[in-house]
């Protein structure tokens, strides 16, 4: 995966993410909306968290700046903006709010976030990752445990998540140094899974 140094924000003079074509109208530069016109543009197929918020690939996010980015967006494509316009440009409204929504969510969510930066998905593959079989016997310890003395696993699981947590800050701070790579996200994240 990229280093978030590769990642470009959006054109200033674009309303929203800056698109690689044209207006469908009337053939200006455009971003989610035209400035030349106001139309609103055919959303791509798969909308990139990052970019489309004019984002650069990074875990650590300033939460605010995003909720104002969003706010803005949310705004120039508000479904109720489109009433007097056409039905293309109504159906991309909804197709855009439905993927900007789903891209805030994304990227609101740190675990998400870090699974996407890790992987392309915002959601661990099906099989998923193998985790070592230490690990495994520890959780198996605690699960008789918990059995046994119900209640005694939380504390335990919260310093263990902690102390994960601690790990991916230290990896994605490396990454996004560009001094790292994430190839131990993924099981980092398979472990949390276990402990949360």
């Amino acid at each position: 995966m990229s280093t978030p140094a590769d990642s470009a924000p959006a054109a200033p003079n674009v309303k929203g993410p800056r698109t690689t074509r044209p207006c469908r109208t009337c053939h200006e530069p455009a971003g989610v909306v035209c400035v030349g016109c106001g139309a609103v543009q055919a959303p791509p197929v798969v909308i990139d968290p990052y970019a489309v918020f004019g984002l650069s690939p990074v875990w650590h996010l300033d939460l605010l700046d995003l909720e104002a980015r969003y706010r803005e967006l949310a705004r120039l494509i508000h479904p109720d903006r489109q009433g007097g316009k056409s039905a293309a440009d109504r159906m991309y409204a909804l197709q855009w709010t439905a993927g900007v929504n789903e891209a805030r969510r994304l990227l609101k969510d740190e675990v998400k976030r870090a699974w996407y930066l890790a992987t392309g998905s915002p959601v661990p593959k099906e099989k998923g990752v193998t985790l070592s079989p230490e690990f495994l016997a520890e959780m198996f310890e605690w699960r008789e445990e918990e059995e046994e003395s119900p209640g005694s696993r939380a504390a335990r699981a919260a310093v263990r998540a902690t102390e994960i947590r601690a790990e991916l800050e230290a990896m994605f701070s490396a990454w996004e140094a560009g001094s790292g790579d994430l190839s131990g996200v993924e099981e980092a994240l398979s472990r949390l899974r276990y402990v949360s």
